[in-house]
């Protein structure tokens, strides 16, 4: 992350917080890089601070097997964007998603299942080393609280991503360890809640300008309420930390917290949000950042860099950048017409959303899938232009995970359904900022809205499943053919399948592993 990672000593990491579950043969043969090894490394405030750094540094990872940036996938699989690519045979595991259609031996999904088990692997150690960590209550507080949020992130897109997944807590030292069973979806669900419940007061009451992009206080309720909404909306029921129930009237007051006391806020021009200014601005209430500060070479290692592939991946492939304000892309996550037309025709929104095929300036090349617009959002502008190391590995183009309007618009919903708070007025103030007239605050008008809010910010998806199955299969089976899609129409056929309640395949590579302990999920 800009400010924090780029003086991680990333090898000496790799050594010593080792592995996830199940697929820890990578790092075992590593040899220490210096003096240091996990014996005598937990010691010092330094020491735990470079561990917790190390934490942080797997929100980067989007190429631990193939190429699977999290929001991009996300959009793919929803009715927002497509596959792309240069051609059908370039990246048929993202095809896969895109077509609902996943083989259990996909390396981007193993990818992902890895770089979640890294990240909550990383946490699980330092977390079991803090109590002899010399320094004061206060520090180990903070850095305790840190590390239980990045453990509650790393498994709330891993359950959402494959609901039955094995719920590990504590390092796993032997081998015989390693196969854990997968866990009851409720157990991870609640744990994720117990830990962002436990980190909440500990973590500082300020933006994630002054914590420097570490986790505040607010982003740990936007992150719990993320999860509340997502379990009740799927499963119907609350989440249960053992002393708190996190309920609708409970989510919500986390959510009118960040609104009446966190200092954040909406930017007044909503295409500002995505330029280099906007990174760490009042509006983002949690980000993962990503800079060329350390130049990268490494096509072997890409993820050792602190790059952002997805902007390369989603760019349009230009005949000639010179021309432009963008370097060529690879034209992956094409945008559907189905999102264009979401967008009210005044709408500044579509603008910032949508990079179109005729605003450029010379030819492009049209690859697989495409739709004439691409994402605006994260893409090749030249101002994220790498000034060193290897353009392609070193886009510095932060991710804006939970934007203040994403809380507005959570608040609202959540309102609307239990009653309490004012949801049109936080409905309305999304809409003023781009001058728009009011609408009323329904869920149907609260939940269009957030189509258009968060497009292509690897949202959609999510808010899809845990309205319903059908609203899913509806959404994302419904393909409509836009003026400037080329290529035969059968590409763009999208068949969502119901069967797998949206849910990605566990990794085949995964249950071999584990003695088959680990079961395929339903649909595969």
């Amino acid at each position: 992350m800009k400010n924090i990672l780029k003086n991680t000593p990333k090898l000496l990491l790799a050594a010593i917080l080792v592995c996830g579950t199940t697929s820890c043969d990578d790092f075992l043969d590593l040899k220490p890089q210096d003096t240091r090894t996990e014996d005598n490394f937990y010691r010092t405030e330094a020491d735990a601070r470079e561990a917790l750094t190390g934490i942080y540094d797997v929100l980067q990872w989007n190429t631990v097997t193939g190429y699977h940036p999290t929001p991009m996938l996300l959009d793919i699989a929803s009715d927002d964007a497509y596959a792309g690519g240069g051609s059908r045979t370039d990246a048929p595991n993202i095809i896969e998603v895109d077509m609902h259609n996943i083989l259990t031996t996909n390396l981007e999904i193993h990818g992902l299942w890895r770089k979640h088990f890294f990240g909550i692997s990383r946490a699980n150690l330092l977390l079991s080393k803090m109590e002899n960590i010399e320094a004061s209550d206060a520090v180990k507080a903070r850095l305790t609280a840190e590390a239980k949020f990045l453990r509650a992130h790393f498994y709330l897109d891993l359950v959402r991503f494959y609901e039955n997944v094995p719920l590990v807590l504590e390092p796993l030292v032997e081998a015989s360890e390693f196969s854990q069973p997968q866990a009851a979806p409720k157990a991870v669900y609640d744990q994720i809640a117990k830990d962002l419940e436990e980190a909440i007061p500990d973590l500082p009451e300020t933006t994630l300008a002054a914590s420097q992009g570490r986790a505040t206080k607010w982003a740990a309720k936007a992150l719990l309420a993320k999860a509340f909404l997502f379990y009740n909306g799927v499963y119907g029921q609350n989440l249960e930390t053992g002393s708190i129930t996190v309920d609708a009237p409970r989510t919500l007051q986390h959510l009118q917290d960040i609104i009446t006391q966190s200092g954040h806020g909406l930017l007044p021009n909503y295409a500002d949000i995505f330029t280099p200014a906007g990174e760490f601005s009042v509006e983002s209430v949690w980000e993962i950042g990503y800079s060329d500060e350390n130049p990268w070479f490494d096509w072997g290692f890409v993820h050792g860099g602190e790059g952002n592939i997805q902007p390369q991946m989603q760019g349009p492939r230009l005949q000639d950048p010179a021309a432009e304000q963008y370097q060529s892309g690879w034209s992956f996550a094409p945008a559907t017409q189905s999102l264009y037309n979401a967008f009210e025709e005044n709408d500044p929104r579509r603008e910032a959303t949508l990079l179109l095929e005729t605003e450029l300036e010379g030819s492009i090349d049209r690859g697989y899938q495409h739709t004439g617009y691409f994402s605006q959002k994260y893409t090749t502008a030249n101002a994220y232009k790498p000034t060193a190391g290897q353009q392609e590995l070193n886009w510095g183009n932060n991710y804006r995970a939970i934007r203040y309007a994403d809380v507005l618009l959570m608040a609202a919903e959540l309102a609307v359904k239990s009653g309490g708070g004012t949801p049109q007025d936080w409905l309305d103030m999304v809409r003023d900022r781009v001058d728009l007239p009011s609408k009323p605050a329904t869920l149907d008008n609260i939940y269009q809205e957030r189509r258009v809010e968060l497009a292509l910010e690897g949202q959609r998806y999510w808010d899809l499943l845990r309205r319903g199955i059908n609203v899913a299969d509806q959404a994302i089976s419904s393909t409509q053919i836009g003026p400037f899609y080329t290529g035969d129409p059968i590409d763009y056929n999208i068949d969502f399948k119901p069967a797998t309640n949206g849910f990605f395949p566990i990794p085949q590579s995964e249950i071999d592993l584990s003695g088959r302990l680990l079961q395929q999920n339903s649909g595969y």
